[in-house]
């Protein structure tokens, strides 16, 4: 029997859609179909010590797990119960401690690195901000004595961590494609004035998602219209800030991530235009796994990870984030759909390689005693 311990220092809800209760879920259902029995241990302080101690006296009897892999919280791991008070302070790393001792190898995503940045906090009183930051250099202390390796979406996290150690033993682990059944289009004989190119953007608006320069494009562009999927929330804060390019070919809806299949299947291209920034140097967004899972060919600005991803996978179209040359790019797509079905063939490729069970295969490589896969 090959068992493994998933470790989350935080509440798994069961419905939760944002990318740090979706990516578990998605790395749990992987280890089970390459075959792991799976022992979660997750929730807030009080139901963690108990799923420890379970744990612990099924070591302390014999029963053998082959790592231990878990996720850090966008929270200091002190500060991760609905109070965000440090009342369990040793439980977690007394664990993680446990765990080596017993000859077991740990694993962990680093998932949020916002604190390393001036700006982390500033709307915090001094006394909360200077806290967290504290504890946030007490994970790090934590994790260079006890992992066998650190997982990040891109290397570039290291970077900003500067820790020999961590970076010695850091690989990249980005989110995972689901496996899905796609079915094939031909652009051969589209007619795009009778049938625009289909744009779809799904998440969020305003603040670090700006989508201006998008529907700038979109609406100076012929033969293409928008669709933009977002929280009815943030539409009512951001939309005045489109008034004057809101037409007839941009389409903004308010669905949740399983009411959009729809939407992905008369999709030609998905969006992941941002401004460039620090941060998008290094991240790797959830979405576009999903937009990959769906094999739609993704427009990327250049100098983002994910932008590079879309190069070197020739996935979609790496460009500057500005209108013009957006709808230069549309243009283009729009005069060689022959390169558009390409690009949708190669997606089909980098999605097998990217598969969540990839993901959970890479874990078991780096951290199972006794298991290898080629897989």
């Amino acid at each position: 029997m090959m068992r493994c311990i998933f470790y989350l220092p935080y509440e798994l809800e069961a419905h939760g859609r944002s990318a740090r209760m979706l990516r578990p879920r998605k790395m749990i259902q992987a280890f089970k179909d390459i075959g792991y029995e799976v022992c979660v241990i997750a929730g807030f302080s009080t139901e963690r010590r108990k799923l420890i101690k379970k744990v612990k006296r099924d070591i302390q009897a014999g029963i053998k797990y082959d790592f231990m892999y878990t996720e850090s919280h966008t929270e200091p791991t002190l500060l991760t119960d609905p109070h965000h008070l440090p009342t369990h302070p040793f439980l977690d790393f007394d664990f993680f401690k446990f765990i080596a001792n017993n000859g077991i190898k740990i694993g962990l995503f680093y998932c949020d690195i916002y604190w390393k940045f001036s700006t982390y906090g500033m709307e915090l009183p001094m006394w909360k901000r200077m806290g967290a930051l504290v504890s946030y250099r007490y994970d790090i202390r934590e994790y260079k004595k006890y992992l066998t390796r650190l997982y990040v979406a891109d290397l570039k996290v290291c970077d900003y961590l500067q820790e020999p150690k961590l970076t010695r033993i850091a690989q990249e682990l980005p989110p995972g494609a689901e496996d899905i059944i796609v079915s094939t289009r031909k652009y051969s004989k589209r007619d795009f004035v009778k049938d625009p190119l289909k744009i779809f953007y799904v998440g969020g608006i305003g603040k670090q998602y700006q989508i201006i320069e998008l529907v700038k494009a979109v609406y100076k562009t012929p033969n293409c219209d928008l669709t933009v999927c977002c929280r009815e929330s943030e539409w009512a804060q951001e939309k005045n800030n489109f008034k004057l390019y809101m037409c007839e070919k941009i389409h903004v809806i308010h669905k949740s991530s399983d009411e959009l299949s729809e939407n992905y299947n008369s999709a030609d291209v998905c969006s992941l235009l941002f401004k460039q920034d620090r941060y998008r140097e290094m991240a790797k967004p959830f979405k576009a796994y999903e937009y990959l899972a769906n094999e739609i060919p993704m427009l990327s600005t250049k100098g983002t990870a994910i932008g590079d991803f879309i190069e070197k996978e020739n996935i979609g179209w790496n460009i500057r984030f500005e209108a013009n040359a957006i709808a230069e790019t549309l243009e283009y797509i729009i005069e060689h759909s022959d390169e558009l079905e390409m690009k949708r063939r190669y997606c089909m490729e980098a999605k097998k390689r990217n598969l969540w069970k990839r993901r959970a295969l890479q874990v078991v490589n780096g951290l199972s005693q006794n298991v290898k896969y080629s897989n």
